[in-house]
């Protein structure tokens, strides 16, 4: 993964949206996880309020055996084998929760372990707490991984039943035109040498025994953690009896299905949001995709609403688009509104939605003014933004070789490396989105900058093909073939 210094660039699928478009609504498909103890006295069930993947947000119950609840936690989690998973005390008081790869939701850091006593947070053990591992050399996880030589993609013809496996070293041979309607899936390659019992921990590292979880590291350790005490030790992966591990009794993990909307709501009255909050704010929709709106200065705003089964709301977050919204405002309308709750799910006791608001003036001629005066602000902005050396307090480099040096800076070492044992320039396509996107909305290449300047007097004018190139050159530069890239700067 690419990674700037003190800033992850990342990409981050939260849901999977499998809605339409053109009016009908748009929905994912969420989870409701049901997990039992390992002696079957008690379980727990998790439940989300909203569709985001990293998102806390929801509730966790857990039940002794024959339904009747014990206690509540505020919050969601997720069990994806192999990514988070979640482990119940025999006694159902303890719940541990174990990530993969720590992440950052709303400046909060993940750990990687999360204990809970009777509801409340316990104790917690960070990733570098757990293994010994440098992440600016090396892609730091917990659970181990190491017998992994590649993921291979597998191509099956749906009428011969014919397959195909496609490793690194067959790629350019494959004639993918051919296989177009091939059906794709991926498959494990593993090391020379890797045994059964290495195959086993690729797909499931964690082991709960008698309230003991064990933990098989990427670091080829095997941590233990007591779920009474919390308590951490190491042990050698040396001494490991593999068959005893092997018939560990698994605990019974259920997943049920729901579907939900994500777009914002109407309100109990059937009136869209978006109308009721213009009248409230003395504005008008701004009417989108028509003829000539463009005349018009815009008022955008991103909200995220939670709503409950009353029909009560809160802005739970708002990211400013443009022009000038009082998210105070904003606030108080929503707070002092009652929903249409038809699109909560059945399972959930509130839900969180998302989408943009947009106004302007009521006054059409009055939106004009305004948008000129925008045209105006936005020239000298573009104009002293062209000629900065920095933008919000980063370097934006003057050429190319400025642009590689700069990169040395921004990017971790073992980054570094993934990108010069690139197969080929071609393949830097991979960092298109994430770090290409960053180094797009970074260094100006949408909004204006000296680089982009530089690179439009070489013949380049979308930012798609900006970065590209600088990328592309990028690996040149660190594979020492610099004939193309010296010969674009001489353009």
């Amino acid at each position: 993964m690419i990674m700037r210094t003190r800033i992850k660039i990342i990409t981050l699928f939260c849901f999977i949206a499998i809605g339409q478009v053109f009016g009908q609504v748009r929905y994912s498909v969420c989870d409701i996880y049901t997990i039992n103890s390992q002696n079957d006295n008690f379980f727990l069930r998790t439940v989300p309020f909203d569709n985001i993947d990293q998102s806390p947000l929801g509730k966790t119950i857990v039940f002794n055996s024959d339904s009747t609840k014990i206690y509540e936690i505020p919050r969601k989690f997720e069990n994806r084998p192999k990514h988070r998973e979640i482990f119940l005390s025999n006694d159902g008081n303890t719940i541990v929760y174990v990530i993969d790869r720590e992440f950052r939701w709303n400046g909060v850091q993940n750990k990687s372990i999360e204990i809970f006593k009777n509801g409340v947070p316990f104790k917690q053990y960070q990733l570098t707490d757990l293994i010994n591992c440098d992440s600016d050399n090396e892609d730091c996880y917990l659970f181990y991984n190491e017998a992994i030589d590649e993921i291979a993609l597998k191509l099956t013809n749906p009428w011969t039943k014919e397959e195909i496996l496609v490793t690194k070293a067959i790629q350019d041979t494959i004639n993918w035109s051919n296989k177009t309607a091939w059906t794709r899936t991926q498959e494990i390659i593993y090391k020379e040498g890797t045994t059964n019992f290495e195959k086993e921990l690729t797909k499931k590292a964690t082991f709960l025994n008698n309230d003991t979880l064990y933990i098989f590291t990427k670091t080829n350790q095997l941590l233990k953690i007591d779920l009474n005490t919390a308590d951490l030790s190491v042990l050698s992966i040396e001494n490991v009896n593999e068959e005893w591990f092997r018939q560990i009794k698994p605990f019974e993990i259920k997943s049920e299905n729901f579907k939900s909307a994500y777009d914002l709501p109407n309100l109990s009255n059937g009136k869209p949001l978006e109308t009721g909050l213009a009248e409230y704010l003395n504005m008008v929709v701004f009417p989108e995709f028509k003829r000539n709106s463009d005349r018009y200065k815009r008022h955008s705003m991103q909200i995220e609403i939670l709503v409950d089964k009353s029909g009560n709301a809160i802005l739970d977050k708002t990211i400013y688009g443009r022009g000038d919204l009082s998210e105070e405002k904003v606030k108080t309308f929503i707070e002092t509104q009652r929903f249409d709750t038809s699109k909560i799910p059945a399972k959930t006791e509130m839900w969180r939605f998302s989408g943009w608001v947009t106004f302007m003036n009521k006054s059409k001629k009055e939106a004009k003014k305004e948008r000129q005066t925008e045209i105006l602000e936005e020239r000298e902005a573009y104009k002293k933004r062209i000629v900065a050396d920095s933008i919000n307090g980063l370097y934006i480099p003057q050429n190319l070789e400025e642009c590689f040096v700069e990169l040395n800076k921004i990017l971790k070492p073992k980054d570094i490396e993934t990108i010069k044992n690139l197969k080929d320039k071609n393949e830097t396509i991979l960092y298109h989105h994430g770090f290409g996107t960053w180094l797009r909305n970074n260094w100006g290449l949408w909004g204006g900058s000296r680089l982009q300047q530089y690179l439009i007097k070489k013949g380049l004018r979308h930012p798609d093909d900006m970065s590209a190139t600088i990328l592309q050159f990028y690996y040149d530069w660190l594979n020492g073939e610099n004939d193309e890239w010296r010969k674009f700067e001489e353009k």
